[in-house]
């Protein structure tokens, strides 16, 4: 099967990749897409990895906090992380590098079970990131966003990552838009003949290339939720 099914752990709204041996020394693959980075004695690491197609954090691993910018970041050759950041990135699902995102990290705490709101800009979507407290945050029941932000209670503590469309790059070929549900398939006709590429995710499953996207000779499949504009490459034009 071309799709891949990530295993859930509801009680904590992430996705667990399965063990795998290590491919390179900077870091450990899962699959073709799930890179494991971890920064050791506070050390800083550099995991190489081909982010083009866009890096995103899928769970902390650490008590330290992974924070973007500040214990991990993005050079031209993979990730970097440090002061004890040890995560899971996934690699070419749009995020940062390549798909417009930049991404927020704020916490929101229900105490004594009462219902918290916590203003934020969601317009382009929330995540969680880090659950902080021994009740589970589960998305639906005890937290959800609107609006003006995000929300938890009966006991949910966590880290959300508000994503913020900091797009300066304008698409350099044409954008086809194509979008799943969370049980049908879909194929979306259009000239792959210059290749594809993820150009801005808009659903909140993941969009991973060759497990819930890829192309063909007569266009692009989405599958298990994935929506997403993906760029066509024009044909260049001959001078003169």
């Amino acid at each position: 099967m071309r799709g891949w099914a990530f295993s859930t752990l509801a009680a904590l709204g992430v996705l667990i990749a399965p063990d795998a041996p290590a491919q390179d020394a900077g870091g450990r693959f899962y699959g073709d897409r799930i890179l494991r980075c971890e920064s050791r004695d506070q050390e800083t690491n550099l995991c190489p990895a081909d982010i083009r197609g866009g890096v995103r954090l899928l769970r902390t691993l650490s008590r330290s906090e992974c924070n973007e910018g500040q214990s991990w970041g993005l050079d031209p050759s993979g990730i970097w992380v440090r002061y004890g950041c040890r995560a899971d990135f996934v690699i070419g699902y749009g995020g940062s590098i390549g798909s417009g995102y930049g991404a927020k990290v704020m916490r929101c705490e229900s105490r004594s079970g009462r219902w918290q709101h916590c203003p934020s800009e969601t317009r382009a979507g929330v995540e969680l990131v880090r659950q902080l407290s021994k009740n589970p945050c589960i998305r639906g029941q005890n937290w959800g966003a609107d609006v003006r932000g995000v929300w938890v209670s009966g006991g949910c503590r966590a880290e959300f990552r508000m994503m913020v469309d900091v797009a300066n790059e304008a698409p350099r070929g044409d954008i086809v838009r194509c979008d799943s549900n969370d049980s049908l398939p879909r194929h979306c006709p259009a000239d792959t003949s210059r290749g594809v590429r993820l150009f801005r995710q808009l659903s909140r499953s993941a969009c991973v290339q060759g497990r819930t996207w890829g192309f063909d000779d007569n266009g692009i499949w989405v599958e298990n939720g994935c929506r997403a504009e993906f760029e066509l490459p024009r044909k260049q034009q001959s001078g003169g």
